[in-house]
C-alpha cells in the first residue's frame, strides 16, 4: 500500500485521480438524469437502459484508474528493486510454470535481424547509398515534373 501512496502523491497522479473522480461523478449524474427521464411521462425503455449503462461506465473509469495506479506502482517498485509488499496482485509474482520473474515492461529487445531494431543516432530513413531503385526512379520522375512545371510557368499561353 505504501508504494501506491507514493505514486498517488505525485502531481501527475493527482491530476489523473481528479480526472477519474470527475468522470465517475459525471457518469453517476448521467445515470441519475437518465433515470429521471425514464420515470417521466415521456420516458422510454431506452432511457432506463441508459440509466443502467452509465454506472457501468463509471465503474470502468474507476477500474481503469485502479489498474493504471497499481501498474505504475509495480513498475516503480521494480525500478527501485523493492519487493512487492502486497501479494494480492496478479502481476506480483511469476505465473505458475514460469522459471523466473516476467521481464519489466519496455525492456524486451528485438532480435538483431528484426526490422524493429532502433536506428543508430543520426540516421534518417531513406538516407544513404542504399536507396532502392524505385526511390531513385521516383526522384527522377519528380525532377522531370518540376522541370515541366517550370517550363509551363514560363510559357502559360503556349499549348502543346
Amino acid at each position: 500500500m505504501g508504494r501506491v501512496l507514493r505514486v498517488l502523491a505525485t502531481p501527475r497522479w493527482v491530476g489523473w485521480t481528479l480526472l477519474a473522480v470527475v468522470a465517475v461523478i459525471v457518469c453517476g449524474g448521467m445515470a441519475y438524469w437518465q433515470l429521471g427521464r425514464a420515470e417521466s411521462p415521456t420516458g422510454t425503455l431506452l432511457n432506463a437502459g441508459y440509466a443502467l449503462q452509465w454506472p457501468l461506465f463509471g465503474v470502468f473509469f474507476a477500474a481503469l484508474w485502479w489498474r493504471m495506479l497499481h501498474a505504475e506502482a509495480l513498475q516503480l517498485a521494480a525500478v527501485r528493486g523493492e519487493l512487492p509488499d502486497d501479494t494480492d496482485d496478479d502481476a506480483a509474482g511469476p505465473a505458475p510454470g514460469n522459471d523466473g520473474p516476467a521481464p519489466a515492461v519496455g525492456t524486451s529487445v528485438p532480435p538483431p535481424d528484426s526490422p524493429f531494431t532502433p536506428r543508430p543516432a543520426g540516421v534518417r530513413p531513406g538516407d544513404g547509398q542504399g536507396a532502392p531503385a524505385r526511390g531513385r526512379a521516383r526522384t527522377d520522375y519528380n525532377a522531370m515534373l518540376a522541370a515541366l512545371a517550370r517550363a509551363d510557368a514560363r510559357d502559360p499561353d503556349e499549348t502543346p
